[in-house]
């Protein structure tokens, strides 16, 4: 999949990641490159721009980045940064003088290179431009990405020159099957030379310059690959030079830009967050009951190194009894959330859901192993382990599911809930759903969703129409009815039921 580091907000194409550089070198020598490359970025950073881009209500789409090309204010950027803007506004964060510019408009764009020219009025003041290298970079040749990647203005990031690659040859290599994300996806020709970087580049970033260790601008940072790992790709300068011979100096209103490509991985607002929050519910259920198992440990009762076998039995069976909660839990969970609707969610998070479901699959079976184990260490170490190890890996989903919380939020300009508040927002819900009448609790009781058993096997789509005689009835989307016990519904569908008397 190819994504831009495209500008934040609803017009933004995808979400990155970016990683770090490091230098091999000698001490006394990674000192000295630290000091000339802060210098060279010291001269360069005034010049580069954060623009800001609204619709014709005064809404803000996004922002980009660019950078000074004439002093008498024409900006260079990629053409997706202003894809769409009927308003642009434009800012030098590293003059913190809190100055912004208006644009007059654009003078030229390039679709098939990505690339697009803007005017500002600077109001007589001169801007200094960056120089452009004559030559393409060398292989291995140490650069500097400048840029707002994710709203964070001012930012630089180092690495090397990985490759220099043409469009032809880009596109081959990005092929997946029949999909040509390159040409027909992001719509680049087969004539444009890239600049393929370590530097991390992310949304935000676009428009920006890559720059050398001369201060020279040698590609300007336009897109991402998430096939790997850190694949950056710029378009080389020589492309934007040409373009600016030609351009020449007439200004045009942003009313005259063509209408904006459909994003194809864009996702509803709305049924982004929704699905988001459906999963923030799940995830909550699911570590109540591992919480709950984990208090159970706590309580074993110690090993006596004089007779490590005493009590072995008693701590073995409450293991077991306990693991084999958890894998249940993890298979109710994975039943829930791979049942969410997620239909012009997303795509982001439709994949985390994807990866959720997987990751808790395989951990509910691990958690069966052990349960099922009959080891004499099963008391041990090992249980310990593999419970740490089911905590590492959920920490490691957090931080990706965190990445994402905060990128849908500036992608979609929503206020996407953590765990923790989604938590506080059902709680009051429930609260008022005590003080509500007894129509009003039948109509949420009336609400489609996915109903569990105990082992988490079966699972199914229908709304409760009633409790009787100990069972709920169910009724399915084609009106059928289905008696359920309400003891062997799953420990959240207990909770749901009880929810609402």
């Amino acid at each position: 999949m190819l994504i831009h580091s495209s500008r934040i907000g609803t017009k933004s194409l995808a979400i990155l990641t970016c990683a770090a550089l490091g230098l091999v070198c000698s001490s006394t020598a990674r000192a000295q490159m630290v000091v000339d490359l802060s210098k060279v970025v010291k001269e360069v950073q005034p010049s580069v721009a954060l623009i800001e881009t609204f619709d014709d209500k005064g809404k803000k789409m996004g922002s980009g980045s660019g950078f000074v090309v004439s002093e008498d204010g024409m900006i260079a950027t990629n053409y997706h940064v202003i894809e769409g803007a009927k308003e642009i506004k434009v800012s030098f964060p590293a003059l913190k003088d809190g100055k912004f510019y208006k644009s007059t408009g654009f003078v030229g764009f390039v679709k098939t290179k990505d690339l697009a020219l803007i005017m500002i009025d600077t109001k007589g003041k001169k801007l200094k431009p960056l120089p452009m290298a004559k030559e393409l970079p060398s292989q291995a040749e140490t650069v500097v990405a400048i840029g707002a990647p994710l709203g964070f203005s001012d930012t630089v990031t180092s690495g090397i020159v990985s490759a220099v690659r043409t469009g032809k040859e880009l596109r081959k290599m990005l092929m997946r099957g029949k999909r040509d994300g390159y040409g027909k996806g992001l719509g680049y020709d087969m004539e444009a030379t890239w600049i393929q970087t370590s530097a991390p580049i992310s949304r935000g970033n676009s428009g920006g310059p890559l720059i050398n260790t001369r201060g020279e601008v040698v590609g300007i940072n336009t897109f991402v690959s998430n096939l790997g790992q850190n694949l950056n790709f710029s378009i080389c300068i020589q492309h934007m030079k040409k373009f600016i011979d030609k351009a020449g100096k007439d200004v045009q209103s942003f009313a005259n830009l063509p209408p904006p490509r459909k994003k194809r991985s864009q996702g509803d607002a709305q049924k982004t967050l929704e699905l988001w929050k459906n999963l923030n519910q799940a995830m909550n259920e699911l570590d109540e009951d591992i919480e709950s198992c984990e208090k159970q440990f706590h309580k074993l009762p110690p090993v006596d190194p004089r007779n490590p076998m005493k009590g072995q039995n008693i701590r073995n069976r409450t293991i077991s009894r306990h693991f084999r909660r958890m894998g249940e839990a993890y298979s109710d969970y994975a039943s829930k959330i791979s049942g969410f609707e997620h239909k012009e969610a997303d795509p982001g998070l439709i994949e985390l859901v994807v990866l959720d479901t997987v990751i808790a699959k395989k951990t509910s079976k691990s958690c069966k192993e052990v349960s099922n184990s009959t080891s004499s260490r099963l008391g041990g170490l090992d249980w310990e382990r593999a419970f740490n190890g089911i905590k590492r890996l959920s920490s490691n989903i957090d931080t990706k599911r965190e990445l994402l919380r905060v990128n849908l939020g500036l992608k979609y300009n929503e206020s996407f809930p953590t765990q923790a508040e989604t938590a506080e927002e059902d709680e009051k819900l429930a609260k008022e759903k005590k003080n509500s009448t007894s129509t009003s609790e039948k109509k949420d009781r009336s609400k489609m969703r996915v109903w569990t058993d105990s082992t988490g096997k079966f699972r199914i789509k229908a709304k409760c129409i009633g409790v009787e005689g100990g069972k709920v009835k169910l009724e399915k989307p084609d009106g059928s009815i289905l008696r359920v016990p309400t003891k062997k519904l799953s420990e959240a569908d207990k909770r749901f039921l009880a929810s609402t008397e």
